[in-house]
């Protein structure tokens, strides 16, 4: 391994002749043809990323389901490259979703339905469907059970009782928040299941979103407390450990280790009997996208230099809603030493639309093109149109 090569570089992001490329396509070729902001994202990450989760499980069980996230990107090309995956279905949170997974070919076996705070409006499409279910609250139990089908099987989601995120950031903790039964609740949960004529086959648990390796105590804890639950249900088939694996924004970055998943799965889980089943979104496809903005102001101001873009906040939130760093990279010189600092700033009429603070950046002139990385999850399907500054471009390539 080549430990000059910088951190970003993956088997499709890669350098050639100076220039950045996905899968050997030339990124900047790609910005002028079809203008910027522009979202390109590759079709072999997002399978390659499929298959090494689906690998690492295989290792601890014979029964296994991967379903993608379909909320972190649901680009036509990526739900494309998800179903050209063997043994990898879609899970949903919203009756929208379940439509859109259906239209894109995934049968209603093939896909999963997560979702809190559902209107009978949602329930009664849900219960038309035949997407297999998991809910969170006695009320949605009870109202599910009036619309479904007599024995309908459902999920049950469980609080995991810890605080744990990329970053410990509060906005991206699922524990003690407002999903999910407590554990202590799982008798009442199976009982209210059971009045309301549904039948529990599976248990799931989502711990926080891009967790790190120094939340490897706290996932060992939590998935300790949902074999507690499994093991009290009766009709079990399968345990769902929901998504939160994440990857490096930044090259301090340590998530948590695909191994150490691995081996607390095998741990607590695995030897319970029942599929094991997962939700990736940000691990899949967050390595397989970028987003290219143009400069189109270098100036300095206050005692710092600002590099304004094409690109706002709209467009994608990490960085200024919850503070989550993606790398910045010039197209047209992605290996050049920094040469600047400066802070990167998008479009939007609002203070808190900024990319990057005191960031480190090669020299770059205004018309220069840069890329965000990595951008492929939570970008494009959070997008708004704020300020009408909602437009943009998504390509696949691979």
């Amino acid at each position: 391994m080549n430990n000059d090569l910088p951190w970003w570089q993956t088997e499709s992001l890669t350098v050639q002749d100076g220039a950045l490329c996905m899968d050997g396509v030339v990124l900047e070729t790609l910005a002028r043809r079809h203008g910027t902001p522009l979202y390109v994202y590759s079709r072999p990450t997002v399978q390659r990323q499929l298959r090494v989760l689906q690998a690492m499980l295989a290792q601890v069980t014979e029964r296994y389901k991967v379903y993608y996230a379909m909320k972190a990107n649901r680009h036509v090309g990526v739900l494309a490259a998800a179903r050209a995956t063997g043994g990898v279905g879609l899970d949903t949170c919203s009756p929208r979703e379940v439509e859109t997974a259906l239209m894109n070919g995934f049968a209603p076996e093939e896909i999963s339905f997560n979702g809190g705070m559902l209107s009978n409006r949602d329930l009664a499409y849900l219960a038309g469907s035949g997407v297999h279910c998991t809910l969170d609250s006695f009320s949605a139990l009870r109202r599910y059970g009036e619309v479904a089908r007599a024995g309908t099987s459902v999920g049950l989601r469980f609080d995991p009782g810890v605080a744990a995120s990329y970053g410990q950031q509060p906005k991206m903790v699922y524990g003690k928040s407002k999903f999910g039964f407590d554990v202590e609740e799982c008798a009442a949960a199976l009982d209210a299941a059971r009045r309301a004529g549904l039948t529990v086959d599976a248990v799931a648990m989502h711990i926080g979103w891009g967790l790190p390796q120094s939340s490897a105590d706290l996932v060992d804890w939590a998935f300790g407390r949902l074999a507690e639950v499994a093991r009290q249900c009766p009709t079990l088939a399968m345990i769902n450990v929901g998504g939160g694996l994440g990857g490096r924004y930044l090259a301090a970055d340590q998530p948590l280790a695909l191994e150490t998943w691995r081996d607390l799965i095998g741990k607590h889980l695995a030897p319970l009997g029942a599929a094991i089943v997962c939700e990736p979104g940000t691990w899949v496809v967050a390595p397989a996208g970028l987003l290219i903005a143009e400069i189109n102001t270098i100036e300095a101001r206050r005692s710092a230099t600002w590099v304004g873009i094409d690109a706002g906040h709209a467009l994608n939130p990490l960085p200024a809603l919850y503070d989550i760093p993606l790398e910045v990279i010039s197209l047209c010189a992605p290996l050049a030493a920094p040469a600047m600092v400066a802070n990167v700033a998008g479009h939007i009429n609002e203070g808190i639309d900024i990319w990057a603070r005191a960031r480190p950046l090669p020299a770059l002139q205004e018309g220069d093109l840069i890329a965000f990385f990595p951008a492929g999850a939570y970008g494009a399907s959070m997008a708004s149109n704020h300020c009408m500054r909602g437009e943009f471009a998504e390509i696949v390539v691979g």
